[in-house]
């Protein structure tokens, strides 16, 4: 494999600072390289602000008050510090609202679950897990189980986030429950848990019920929780991570702090990438990390075409941000994979299959806008591709 083209992939020197500062651990040669890198910096203001958007703050800061780069001034470094502290807060908040979760919820009403990213992944993998950015709370857990969990917590003063303002009784939750498989509640303090039954979009990589049935204890404070074993986690962060083409910096980290656990074996972790038929994700996520080790990734040498094609994508979202990530979405082989070397034949066939049957797949929008009882609620599937109809040439309708 030859080098990536410099012209396309060179990063301004801050962003190139905060990739090469993105692992929990520094080598000598990264130190050294990072030191260099800071003497190009003339905006530290930038480099704060950067790391704030690609969820790194904390650990740039933590990294930078060890290096002490003589650009840095003790003010410069103040500043940053105190932007750190409403981040390492939110984290708090976001690890807080986790325990109550399974204290309040999952424990007395005994559910199988899975908590998997986020502060499950920080609490388990990394030195200090307030370091670790968490947007939101992922858990997986039983369909059948879905609708009493969100009776109870709506009841427990829970707000609907994902649909908003559903209708509450046991009718309208049972629908919602059928037909979206990602439901998401804010806490009381306003933290955003997202309740899954499945972790693939599709259906067909993983199984709700054999991941529940696979899963680790782990202590989190005083309760104890769920969570997927090390191999499987770093299989599915390589999946997950790959499908949004690495932009966020954290996701980096993951990667790293992984590998970096005494739980960590590739071999292991290859075995579980065979069983899930993920093989040539994980290959090239390897490869990906080794060259975003490198002061300047762009020189590196790939071991593999994919390995290449997956770091020149990840530079260029990375490079362009949310814009130019929501782009290289549409070009997507399927919602799990963004290449088509990921997906084997039959992943990709169900895929088209599943894309007609949608046009007949009812949304909780229709419920919401028709509610019908039980035994007539086939009339959605009938009616759904008009009402999609309607929608796409109707302003502001609300069908979909």
């Amino acid at each position: 494999m030859s080098a990536i083209p410099k012209s396309a992939s060179l990063l301004a020197p801050s962003l190139q600072l905060l990739v090469l500062l993105s692992r929990l651990k520094l080598s000598d040669t990264q130190e050294k390289a990072a030191l260099t890198l800071c003497q190009r910096i003339d905006d530290w203001s930038q480099v704060s602000h950067q790391a704030q958007q690609r969820f790194v703050l904390p650990l740039v800061y933590r990294h930078l008050r060890r290096l002490a780069p003589e650009t840095l001034s003790p003010l410069q470094l103040d500043t940053m510090k105190h932007q750190c502290m409403a981040a390492v807060q939110h984290n708090m908040l976001v690890i807080t609202a986790q325990r109550k979760l399974v204290r309040d919820l999952l424990l007395p009403l005994d559910i199988r679950h899975l908590f998997f990213k986020g502060p499950a992944l920080a609490a388990r993998y990394y030195d200090e897990p307030a370091m670790r950015f968490s947007r939101d709370i992922d858990v997986l857990v039983p369909r059948n189980r879905m609708v009493e969990l969100l009776e109870v917590a709506l009841d427990r003063g829970y707000i609907p986030h994902d649909p908003k303002q559903p209708q509450t009784d046991r009718t309208s939750l049972v629908f919602l429950a059928r037909v979206q498989g990602v439901i998401t509640l804010l806490t009381p303090q306003g933290v955003a848990i997202e309740f899954h039954q499945r972790i693939d979009n599709t259906g067909t990589i993983y199984d709700t019920s054999e991941l529940l049935s696979s899963a680790e204890p782990m202590r989190l404070g005083d309760a104890e929780i769920s969570v997927m074993p090390t191999a499987e986690l770093f299989v599915y962060i390589c999946l997950h991570h790959t499908k949004h083409f690495w932009s966020h910096l954290h996701w980096l980290v993951d990667l790293d702090a992984i590998q970096r656990h005494p739980t960590f074996d590739l071999d292991t972790v290859r075995a579980y990438a065979a069983r899930r038929n993920l093989t040539a994700t994980v290959e090239a996520c390897l490869d990906f990390y080794r060259a975003m080790s490198a002061p300047e990734p762009w020189r590196y040498q790939p071991n593999s075409e994919h390995g290449g094609e997956l770091l020149v994508a990840s530079l260029a979202a990375l490079k362009g941000g949310l814009a130019k990530e929501l782009e290289m979405h549409k070009k997507k082989a399927t919602p799990d994979f963004s290449f088509a070397w990921q997906a084997r034949t039959t992943h990709w066939l169900r895929w088209q299959v599943l894309g007609w049957l949608r046009l007949f797949r009812p949304s909780y929008a229709d419920y919401k806008s028709w509610p019908l009882p039980p035994r007539w609620q086939w009339l959605y599937r009938v009616t759904r591709p008009f009402r999609e109809l309607i929608a796409r040439v109707t302003p502001g309708s609300t069908a979909k």
